[in-house]
């Protein structure tokens, strides 16, 4: 029996299956920790824009340092409203190529806190690759009116900036750019600064082309406010110049359509060309027939 049943090697072999076992037990437990530790790192910012007193503009932007802070595409940022009591959920958003993801929200949905401001809150639930983030942003609500007048030939745009409370406390010293929307960007038109009753005026070019019926988008904007963030207002009138949608464009040599003495001549030389292949076929029909 007992050399059938070696003693010592079976230990050893109880004793190697307890080490393979402790040794696939510690793999399991590290190389999860070191996978996540080996995930990039995000980095996220949150901004808003309130727009004409009734909407915000939320926008996240999330991305990773890899040679340089590069932007995460195409990935979803969910959106929430908090309380000192509450987190409510806003919606869900995905970054663009340049890792910015937007959303609109109106104020009527919002709650805010015991000190009257709005939070907010951006979250990434994060990937394989990257580790989750989130984003916080408080601000300040704000009373954005604007207006324009035509006076003889005089336009006039009027801004006004206060606190949205019971006495309307104005905002002042707050730097105000003018901008005409256009569609491949806006065109600024004036700035100024709002005086202690929160208003701002300039006078809006007469000679602004428009390509919707002479009506033209005037937007207020005042960016990177400490309390407010960035607030915003806009209104249409009918001051444009009229256009025509289609223009008419000349004959030229960079257009689709060609002045008309190059059509003719490149039609003279096809013609000559061709012709001198048909010309060489006839004859040598002609030279077969006289031999045959």
């Amino acid at each position: 029996m007992r050399k059938l049943f070696n003693i010592p090697l079976i230990k050893n072999a109880i004793y190697s299956k307890i080490f393979i076992l402790v040794l696939v037990g510690l793999t399991l437990v590290y190389f999860p920790v070191a996978a996540q530790n080996d995930k990039l790192a995000p980095r996220m910012s949150l901004v808003s824009t309130q727009i004409n007193s009734d909407t915000i503009l939320l926008q996240t932007s999330l991305k990773v340092k890899q040679e340089g802070w590069q932007p995460v595409a195409f990935e979803s940022v969910s959106f929430f409203n908090q309380t000192e009591l509450e987190r409510k959920p806003l919606g869900e958003a995905i970054t663009n190529e340049k890792g910015i993801a937007s959303l609109k929200v109106g104020v009527k949905q919002l709650f805010k806190g015991e000190d009257g401001l709005w939070s907010f809150n951006s979250s990434f639930s994060g990937t394989n690759s990257i580790n989750d983030d989130e984003a916080e942003l408080t601000i300040r609500p704000a009373g954005i009116l604007m207006n324009g007048q035509k006076q003889d030939s005089t336009l006039s745009i009027t801004m006004r900036l206060f606190e949205p409370s019971e006495d309307q406390a104005p905002l002042a010293d707050i730097d105000v750019t003018f901008y005409v929307k256009r569609s491949f960007g806006n065109l600024k038109i004036g700035e100024g600064t709002t005086d202690e009753n929160g208003e701002v005026s300039i006078e809006c070019p007469g000679n602004l082309r428009s390509i919707n019926q002479g009506n033209l988008v005037l937007i207020g904007r005042a960016e990177d406010l400490d309390e407010y963030s960035t607030v915003e207002a806009s209104i249409e009138r009918p001051w444009g110049l009229p256009i025509s949608d289609v223009v008419k464009i000349d004959r030229e040599l960079w257009t689709h359509a060609p002045p008309l003495w190059m059509v003719i001549v490149f039609a003279l030389l096809m013609t000559l060309v061709w012709g001198h292949y048909f010309f060489i076929i006839y004859k040598l029909f002609k030279l077969r027939n006289q031999y045959h």
